[in-house]
């Protein structure tokens, strides 16, 4: 909070709400090598085709997947400071949504069965999420009404309760948490819990 001017005042307002998540995405990828480059790729497109079909079976539907990045670089070894050629390594990364939360584990678990080599994140969200935070926004402008309050009361000023203007701060989601593959010797338990939808604004009060 700041004073601004002489008969202005900037507060920030802060609101939040939770939910419960109904959808999560999913990163996997798919790494290949060998010494011919048309022979990674067939065996990168026979591991991508087997878990995009695998998971189709547990009702993720074909739209839901989708190939994030593609990548293709030559692999080399370093002998007495001589570089030499190894093979290629093919790199398909997939990002997968579910709208089912429960079997996030179980989706994992066949990813993995069927030829994924990494999962690199998980990121639950919620697929209607307007409301919470129009909720959560509401939340914000009466804590910032509250700070100008506290603070005409303390300077003894008659606050103008009619904002002056109003400005939001973005919207942040929920960050992705890491999942190691090396252990994952059964099907991880991920628990999805609640997700915390914040809004912030900054509110000018005129004040006399």
């Amino acid at each position: 909070m700041s004073m601004q001017q002489s008969q202005t005042m900037v507060v920030t307002g802060t609101g939040s709400v939770t939910g419960k998540p109904d959808l999560v995405t999913i990163q996997l990828g798919i790494t290949t090598h060998a010494e011919q480059l048309a022979d990674a790729q067939a065996e990168n497109t026979k591991r991508s085709q087997s878990v995009v079909s695998r998971l189709s079976t547990l009702g993720v539907q074909e739209n839901d997947i989708q190939t994030s990045s593609y990548t293709v670089s030559p692999q080399y070894d370093y002998i007495d400071g001589q570089q030499r050629f190894r093979d290629y390594e093919v790199h398909h990364q997939l990002r997968v949504t579910s709208r089912t939360v429960s079997n996030i584990g179980e989706i994992i678990d066949a990813a993995v069965l069927s030829g994924a080599t990494e999962v690199s994140s998980i990121q639950f969200g919620i697929e209607q999420i307007t409301d919470l935070y129009e909720h959560a926004l509401s939340k914000a402008v009466e804590n910032a009404k509250a700070h100008a309050q506290a603070l005409a009361l303390a300077a003894e000023v008659v606050l103008n309760h009619v904002p002056v203007t109003i400005q939001e701060s973005l919207q942040s989601d929920a960050g992705p948490f890491a999942v190691q593959m090396g252990k994952m010797a059964a099907s991880p338990r991920i628990e999805p819990g609640t997700l915390e939808i914040g809004a912030t604004v900054t509110v000018t009060y005129s004040y006399r």
